[in-house]
């Protein structure tokens, strides 16, 4: 795992030269015993060092992140390029291939968990910090200067007016040894000229004319094109299909059966598209072994669960003890899920749209046996992926069909399966038993909640298989710590008193993930709903409430001051109703105000204010852009987002009944990013756990009963 603290006992940078190299490679690593090959002529597609710099000026980067719309093609190369003093303008960025160097912190190739910029901040500045000193230490010797009379700027180092690539001075530069991170001497903040700027993202030409390249673009000479129908119950089976009806559809080349799907191979996907229609396919009945059958099957495993496990007892002079819930939910990427696999008899090829090397790695070993030096991952552009992304299941299906058929074969799911077959964010039920003092102050904070687990589903994927039997009794004793994210930090508790919160697991038949959020978007919820029922019990005003039991707790206690100012807190127009909550997730501070005006039961969000404290900022442009989406995200799943069962089958298809926020419901968003000084912490999610509980809190400051569920068309409100 790269060790992105404590600089100054890693060895970061390695740089090495081979004969007739054309150019310096640098390495980035977490300790020396990490071999690195012999620098080589530029780099021809996969790239497996962190920067290179060729003698024709050319600078490479690789990228350990990939992009799907969260802008880390733009921020992590500004954090190199700026201790590099490279030029912005012709800065080329690949994406990492599968190798276990460009691991982040949950040990894996991820992108996810809001950890691109925090994971990577410090290596980056140190590859790029490291790489210019070695140019200026080649320069000043090819010079016959010292390397104090030299400056560098866009890839040239300047001395005496007259301007000098760096490409002169690359193979030089190679055969010096690397400087140990304490000689490493990185810029100060006021000399960046790219950290903490505005810069324009720099897919965003690409994308809005047409060009950029998604994995539902992927070409591949010699690719057929397949389309699925998943078995329409979570674990049964294909039984029989007509087979002849689908071949007889034009440019049909054959029908694979796999364990819990059908996969149409075709030279065209409309061709497999069409055929997969007619299949009239029946599947096996399932084994009710757990719940799993109908929304309200579940519902009472829960119950059941939470009923057995009991609640606390509390003496306190007065008692919140209450019952809330969230639903199932689907990620709906704009681009459906899609792969292009090619598997030749000794390697692999993925194109994919994912967020995981590592997993779609796994997933692609257990299926061909082969290992990850023949695995050969070339990650595309996504069109979202808010956890989905991560999954393996939909690359494992194009490995399948590309070993059926002998070819690549690139697999796209219909937006009804990718509705009814994802990994759904996970249905929650929470129980909460708070102790008030006198005063109307939680001094107690009990919480029992209850889930199928995520963790459980995955660890399988990553344990070697004789550890399979680990999932199980491991997450009875640990818990399911992506559904737990957020229950145990209760700001508003005596300093140095805690929250009892006690998971329960209850496995289900419906599939759960990693959603925009995880855990935050069901436990803020919660939290911030109690404490504002708090501050209504108390009679005081929710912020001022708030803000008076958040003393140790400065900085969160900054964001609240700051959106309340900012949204003008308690000076709404006549008619608009305010709401507010904070929340700390991904070690960033987050707090929202939500103003409202209602008519019917028809809501009008009228504005949304927020401020975050997620360190130092590298992006603004891409920060606001990133805490914009994901409010109108989350004000599209507190409205109506909700993933029903009945039959054992998922009831909804399509955005006719799962239906998305709309351009003319969007509310005006308005961003404030604190200054800070302190190291960059998680950002892309961090939008999204406030947003409900503000929502509904502003209902309650209508007058209107205390909504403890979602979303809110359940009980009867919609966006005006």
């Amino acid at each position: 795992m790269m060790q992105l603290h404590n600089l100054s006992r890693r060895r970061f940078l390695q740089g090495t030269a081979a004969v007739g190299a054309s150019g310096l490679l640098i390495g980035c690593s977490s300790g020396p015993e990490l071999a690195f090959p012999t620098p080589r002529q530029e780099p021809v597609g996969e790239m497996h060092e962190w920067l290179f710099i060729g003698i024709d000026n050319k600078i490479i980067m690789t990228n350990p992140q990939t992009e799907m719309g969260q802008g880390v093609n733009t921020s992590l190369p500004q954090i190199l390029a700026d201790e590099l003093d490279a030029d912005w303008n012709t800065l080329e960025v690949r994406q990492a291939p599968l190798n276990s160097k460009f691991n982040n912190s949950m040990m894996m190739q991820m992108t996810g968990g809001s950890t691109a910029v925090k994971d990577y901040y410090h290596s980056l500045r140190a590859v790029g910090a490291g790489a210019r000193q070695m140019i200026l230490k080649a320069a000043a010797a090819e010079l016959g200067t010292s390397v104090t009379s030299l400056k560098t700027e866009n890839a040239h180092v300047i001395y005496q007016g007259k301007a000098y690539p760096y490409g002169q001075f690359a193979n030089s530069a190679a055969n010096l040894p690397a400087p140990d991170a304490d000689d490493l001497v990185l810029k100060s903040d006021s000399q960046f000229k790219l950290i903490g700027k505005p810069v324009t993202h720099r897919d965003t030409h690409a994308r809005i004319t047409g060009q950029a390249n998604y994995g539902i673009d992927v070409q591949v000479p010699n690719m057929l094109n397949a389309a699925i129908v998943h078995a329409p119950i979570f674990g049964t089976k294909p039984l029989k299909w007509d087979e002849q009806a689908a071949l007889a559809v034009k440019g049909v080349k054959k029908v694979i059966a796999i364990d819990h799907a059908l996969i149409v191979v075709a030279d065209k996907y409309w061709q497999a598209k069409k055929a997969a229609a007619v299949l009239k396919a029946s599947f096996s009945a399932y084994n009710a072994a757990m719940p799993g059958m109908s929304t309200a099957d579940i519902n009472q495993a829960y119950s059941d669960a939470l009923d057995e496990e009991g609640q606390a007892e509390v003496k306190a002079p007065h008692v919140i003890n209450v019952e809330y819930s969230v639903p199932f939910l689907a990620h709906t990427t704009m681009e459906p899920m899609n792969a292009t696999a090619w598997v030749q008899a000794d390697r692999v090829d993925l194109w994919i749209p994912s967020q995981s090397q590592t997993v779609s790695a796994a997933f692609t070993k257990a299926i061909t046996g082969m290992d990850d030096e023949q695995i050969h991952i070339h990650n595309t552009l996504m069109g979202g992926g808010f956890g989905r992304r991560g999954e393996g299941d939909f690359v494992a299906e194009a490995v399948l069909a590309s070993m059926a058929m002998g070819q690549p074969v690139k697999i796209t799911w219909s937006r009804e399966e990718d509705v009814q077959h994802d990994m759904y964010r996970p249905m929650v039920m929470s129980r909460f038993q708070v102790g008030l003092d006198a005063n109307f102050k939680p001094i107690e904070w009990h919480n029992q909640f209850v889930s199928s687990s995520v963790m459980r589903r995955v660890m399988p994927v990553l344990l070697p298989d004789f550890l399979d039997w680990l999932a199980p009794p491991l997450t009875n004793i640990i818990g399911d710590m992506i559904i737990g994210e957020g229950a145990n930090h209760i700001a508003y508790l005596p300093e140095g008193e805690k929250p009892n919160a006690t998971q329960l697991l209850v496995d289900t038949n419906v599939p759960v993930g990693a959603w925009r959020s995880v855990g935050h978007s069901s436990n803020c919820f919660f939290t911030e709903s109690i404490i504002d029922e708090a501050a209504h019990l108390a009679q005081q005003d929710p912020y001022q409430y708030r803000t008076g039991l958040m003393t140790h707790t400065p900085r969160e206690q900054a964001v609240l001051d700051l959106v309340a100012k900012q949204a003008n807190w308690g000076k709404a127009p006549t008619g608009h109703f305010q709401g507010i909550a904070v929340e700390f997730a991904f070690m960033s501070y987050t707090a929202m105000v939500v103003e409202i005006s209602i008519e019917d039961k028809a809501i009008k969000v009228h504005k949304v204010t927020c401020a975050v404290d997620c360190g130092k900022v590298i992006n603004p442009n891409g920060a606001i852009a990133q805490i914009e989406g994901g409010i109108n995200f989350a004000l599209s799943a507190a409205m109506q987002g909700e993933i029903s069962i009945a039959d054992g089958r998922v009831q909804q298809s399509n955005f006719h009944d799962y239906p998305l926020l709309r351009l003319a419901q969007t509310p005006v968003i308005d961003v404030h990013l604190v200054a800070s000084d302190e190291a960059p912490t998680g950002l892309g999610e961090v939008g999204v756990p406030p947003l409900a509980p503000a929502l509904c809190n502003a209902l309650a400051a209508a007058g209107l009963p205390r909504v403890r569920s979602l979303p809110l068309s359940q009980h009867g409100y919609r966006l005006a």
